[in-house]
């Protein structure tokens, strides 16, 4: 296996490559082991190379990072990998914990909100349906109006996407924003860890408007998709979600 990726995955739109082989077969080690070892290489060639999966729990991000990390080459990692996940489950994750590196400017009463009902869900024992319902509550109304407050002043005070970018790495005022929002960094990186479901959703950057990812990193990127069969019933339900969002009176 590792000789085929090494003679097919280098090559620049190869097309489609089917590795079948039974499960425990180390088609993700295999994997993993040609990211670590060509990560620099697409770097410097300007290439993406995605791994997308059914579900994010099963994406070997992890696995990977430990690799770098036995080569004391952790910043490395961070330089280069990023695992995309929805930006309401990373503020639901980071934002108590960043809580006192947030400029009181940004403190407003949708933030107020958000922080309030991220308390709840992470201190009590709640039903699975409250959760669920304060989830939904949270990721369609509360997390989007914070959001947009912190694009409009980004916007506001940054002309480019260059500019809003330098702000969030170099600007204490604004570098709570990476940590809170990490895909505003997509653009820098080269491996991407991803489920099939935001691989076909837009991704959010805020420093931009929203794009799909064929938009952007199909062109000359190599993509792993594990799990094939159960993805294309991800990619199917999405088609299907897709139509029922654009009906058309036919008798009309």
């Amino acid at each position: 296996m590792e000789q085929i990726l090494n003679e097919y995955c280098k090559q620049i739109n190869p097309g489609l490559l089917l590795l079948s082989r039974p499960t425990g077969s180390g088609k993700t080690y295999t994997v993993l082991n040609f990211i670590y070892s060509n990560y620099e290489e697409f770097a410097a060639q300007k290439r993406k190379i995605l791994f997308i999966t059914n579900l994010k729990k099963n994406l070997p991000h992890y696995e990977l990072k430990e690799r770098f990390i036995a080569d004391g080459k952790e910043d490395e990692f961070d330089k280069y990998v990023l695992f995309i996940n929805s930006n309401i489950d990373t503020v639901i994750k980071q934002l108590l914990a960043i809580d006192d590196k947030i400029p009181d400017q940004f403190k407003t009463e949708s933030y107020k909100k958000l922080k309030s009902h991220i308390k709840v869900l992470q201190e009590r024992q709640l039903p699975k349906e409250v959760k669920d319902s304060w989830e939904t509550e949270i990721r369609k109304n509360i997390e989007p109006k914070f959001r947009k407050t912190i694009i409009e002043a980004l916007k506001n005070n940054f002309k480019t996407k260059k500019d809003r970018l330098s702000a969030i790495k170099n600007d204490q005022k604004y570098q709570w924003i990476g940590k809170l929002y990490p895909a505003v960094f997509t653009d820098e990186k080269t491996v991407f860890f991803l489920s099939i479901d935001k691989f076909i959703a837009k991704n959010t950057t805020l420093v931009e408007n929203s794009y799909y990812f064929n938009e952007r990193f199909i062109d000359k990127a190599l993509i792993f998709i594990d799990e094939f069969d159960t993805t294309k019933e991800a990619v199917l339900n999405n088609i299907i979600k897709s139509g029922l969002q654009h009906r058309v009176d036919l008798l009309d």
